[in-house]
């Protein structure tokens, strides 16, 4: 997170140095991506920086985290939306953010990202509701989500974590698919195929992937 002498700043040197990081985290993957790039496309001394971040990651996940915040918003629209169809939520909501992290304004940060990222990155990007520092996010997801259209009981607060783990593991890991094959000629993956992958867990998800009646 920022220090609290970024926050100090004005609104318009803030986005200048926050624009300046994403371009750089778009340009190239988070290894090589370099400050010495950052401040100068801000205008603001080194010294400077270090005075508002601590170093690289910290602005790099300051950046991710703000999109996350973003997409976190429009799940919660979408679950409104949807009147508490959780599965349904999911699917509207995988659709969009793949078309924002394939084509959209920062599909090249996402590629960067989804290329080289590690436990640590997958775990900041997802918007889940269910970070244990963010109880007023779970606490929306209780509020709205429609149990009679699940298997879980309002009473069973770690049943609908555990279940929307596993929905945005599948949101990230089918994006993620698309940009790791992406360029192999032979198995690489359009993103109709990406869809329907998502669709395949998906549905195991809901309805279960063996026979029940035999």
């Amino acid at each position: 997170m920022p220090k609290k002498t970024f926050f100090r700043l004005p609104a318009e040197k803030q986005q200048r140095l926050l624009k300046a990081a994403h371009a750089e985290f778009s340009r190239v993957p988070f290894n090589e991506a370099s400050v010495s790039n950052i401040i100068k496309a801000a205008e603001i001394p080194r010294g400077s920086f270090y005075q508002y971040f601590e170093d690289k990651a910290d602005i790099f996940f300051y950046d991710l985290s703000l999109l996350r915040d973003s997409s976190k918003q429009d799940l919660e629209k979408v679950l409104l939306d949807a009147h508490g169809d959780l599965f349904k939520t999911v699917r509207i909501f995988f659709k969009a953010m793949a078309k924002e992290a394939i084509d959209g304004e920062n599909a090249q940060f996402y590629r960067h990202l989804f290329l080289h990222m590690d436990f640590k990155n997958r775990h900041k990007l997802s918007p889940e509701l269910t970070h244990a520092h963010r109880t007023d996010g779970f606490q929306f997801l209780m509020d709205h989500v429609d149990f009679t259209l699940l298997k879980i009981e309002p009473n069973q607060p770690e049943a609908l974590k555990l279940l929307f783990h596993q929905l945005m593991n599948n949101v990230f890991q089918s994006i993620a698919s698309y940009y790791l094959h992406h360029d192999d000629q032979e198995n690489g993956l359009t993103l109709e195929q990406v869809y329907e992958h998502f669709e395949l867990v998906t549905g195991w998800l809901e309805t279960g992937a063996s026979v029940q009646d035999k």
